[in-house]
């Protein structure tokens, strides 16, 4: 009995609804009875929109979901590259230094080269600082060649494999090479080493030449006569002894190359017959500036002293008056 009441209330309704309908859109009638309704049954399809949007956004979703995870995997592995290039970035950088200052020396030079990566340090063959390369016979490397580096002198090559070399570096006791002062200074002598992890010794030849900190130098040989090509630069003076009743005066000599961290290196097989002196040699830094500190003098109280000068100028400027002090680095 309920179910037919029921069925029978919303017959009436929907006729009704049908009804009002037709009559609005014929005339614009009934505006107010269609605001009325607006206004009763609004809320309620408010609730139902509310209830219903959410599973729809959802259902939806799941279209796109294949999509979002390809994406996030894509990005997952461009993120992965990026921390892979970091983490290679130090090292490949350091080896990307050396192979561009190498070629630039050789380059300069006129050098023909065959580059090399250090594979193994150690002593070898009776001797204390080695290096094992791996480049040999098979590649034109022989005995004796001037190994280099972008800073200027390793060593030179002691034994030939054929797919692998024995470097003898230069900072090994045992080693020794013909050396020369920069043009300022073109006297000659020999460089040896001074052990594992020691400077080298310059001695000249000429004990009337007098040595001075900061002076370069640069091998001293003929081809021909070997082992090593001339002008690669060897190291820069760092103290002087006296000569004491020897043949003259002994100078330490710091190498331009450090000889404890080599990665790249080449072994010259092949040298232009002249290479203008000096050439290959590292710039000098720029002398630093002159600083001139003036302090200013308070009428009364005698000299100030502040930990801002009163004036600081670069150069000679011209001070102001007052008494000054001049620093030159």
């Amino acid at each position: 009995m309920r179910n037919r009441r029921a069925r029978l209330i919303l017959t009436l309704l929907l006729l009704t609804a049908f009804s009002l309908i037709t009559l609005d859109f014929r005339s614009g009638a009934l505006s107010g009875v269609r605001r009325a309704a607006s206004t009763i049954f609004g809320p309620i399809e408010g609730v139902v929109s509310d209830v219903v949007h959410p599973i729809g956004s959802f259902f939806s979703s799941l279209g796109h979901l294949n999509s979002y995870k390809h994406e996030n995997s894509s990005l997952r592995q461009h993120v992965a590259q990026l921390q892979s290039q970091l983490r290679l970035t130090q090292r490949e950088q350091n080896e990307l230094a050396q192979e561009q200052s190498l070629l630039h020396l050789a380059g300069l030079a006129q050098y023909k080269i065959v580059a090399a990566r250090v594979v193994a340090y150690g002593g070898a063959l009776g001797f204390e600082s080695t290096v094992t390369i791996d480049r040999g016979s098979a590649n034109g490397i022989a005995m004796n060649e001037t190994v280099i580096s972008g800073g200027g002198l390793v060593g030179r090559v002691v034994t030939v494999g054929r797919n692998t070399s024995t470097v003898l570096l230069a900072n090994d006791s045992k080693f020794s090479a013909g050396a020369r002062l920069s043009a300022n200074n073109p006297a000659i002598g020999s460089v040896a080493g001074g052990g594992r992890g020691q400077p080298l010794t310059l001695t000249l030849f000429d004990n009337t030449v007098q040595l001075t900190v900061g002076e370069q130098l640069v091998t001293f040989g003929d081809r021909p006569a070997g082992p090593f090509v001339p002008e690669v630069p060897i190291g820069r003076i760092t103290a002087v002894t006296p000569a004491n009743g020897q043949l003259g005066e002994t100078a330490t000599v710091r190498p331009f190359v450090d000889l404890s961290s080599l990665d790249v290196v080449a072994v010259v097989v092949r040298a232009p017959k002249s290479i203008k002196h000096d050439s290959l040699l590292p710039k000098s830094p720029s002398p630093a500036p002159t600083v001139t500190v003036t302090v200013t003098a308070t009428p009364g109280s005698g000299p100030r002293s502040s930990s801002t000068p009163a004036g600081i100028t670069s150069g000679t400027g011209t001070p102001h008056s007052g008494p000054t002090s001049s620093t030159t680095p």
